[in-house]
């Protein structure tokens, strides 16, 4: 460093000297402080960035797909309904609002409730191949397959009586476990609901079919207790039944608005203590 020569009347005096290394010091000093805060932000910047992309992914981990299969009563059709009304909207509402899941208290995720239902579909012909394919061609896969079928197949039997065989119940019943095993099969869980009732049981005019209808539900209870660890119940039929029920009917075999939202209210029962 060049020396800077002390005399007495120059301008570097040893106080004017004194000074200027001061203000140099001071600049130095702030321009440490200025730069420590600047690292300072963009470290705290940084890391508000990486929770952010974390809790993003973690909730994209933990988004859970329901879906809901089956026939018109799915679709939520029915003469009461000029816009199909189905369970799945007042679901899907139902699970917006749900706290408690298995997944632990701080942990909320996010459901995704998918309708694919068919007015006019019979389980035992034409249901397997569609959930098979609507699962194939799924880009996420479905936590949760929700399966409601039959009431189609045993339309006949109420129109011909001749053609009745309670053995036929078991055909329908195997056609509706091959629904629930094609979906474990993708890995999700399944939900059996019990097959609701039509009118003409309320009035006992169709004996034989509701004979058949209870077998298939009977059935559908103990498929569902031989196989917890996959398959819950939602037993429609014994909490909305005919005749004590007919306001939530909007015609002979479909729900009104009503009907349709007790069944999500029904469903989400089941489920709201396994997801």
């Amino acid at each position: 460093m060049q020396q800077v020569p002390i005399n007495k009347g120059s301008k570097y005096s040893s106080g004017a000297l004194g000074n200027h290394f001061n203000k140099q010091r001071a600049k130095e000093t702030r321009f440490k402080v200025w730069a420590f805060y600047l690292i300072l932000v963009l470290f705290v910047v940084s890391i508000l960035y990486a929770l952010r992309f974390a809790f993003q992914q973690a909730r994209t981990d933990r988004i859970i797909r329901i879906l809901c299969f089956g026939d018109s009563l799915t679709a939520g059709s029915g003469r009461a309904t000029r816009i199909p009304h189905p369970y799945s909207a007042k679901l899907q509402e139902r699970f917006d609002n749900h706290d408690k899941t298995v997944l632990g208290p701080s942990i909320r995720p996010i459901f995704r409730v998918d309708n694919a239902g068919i007015p006019g579909e019979r389980a035992k012909e034409d249901m397997l191949p569609r959930l098979y394919q609507t699962l194939q061609r799924t880009g996420a896969k479905y936590s949760w397959v929700i399966i409601l079928g039959g009431t189609n197949d045993m339309k006949k039997y109420r129109e011909n009586v001749a053609s009745f065989d309670i053995q036929d119940s078991k055909s329908i019943f195997h056609a509706l476990v091959n629904l629930h095993n094609i979906s474990h099969t993708f890995g999700a869980k399944t939900v059996a609901v019990s097959i609701p009732d039509r009118e003409c049981e309320g009035s006992g005019t169709c004996f034989y079919l509701k004979e058949m209808h209870l077998k298939i539900n009977e059935l559908l209870k103990e498929f569902s207790s031989r196989n917890k660890e996959k398959v819950i119940l939602a037993d429609l039929a014994s909490e909305v039944f005919l005749p004590r029920d007919k306001r939530l009917w909007g015609d002979p075999v479909h729900f009104n608005k009503q009907g349709y939202d007790k069944m999500a209210d029904v469903i989400y029962n089941s489920m709201k203590e396994h997801v």
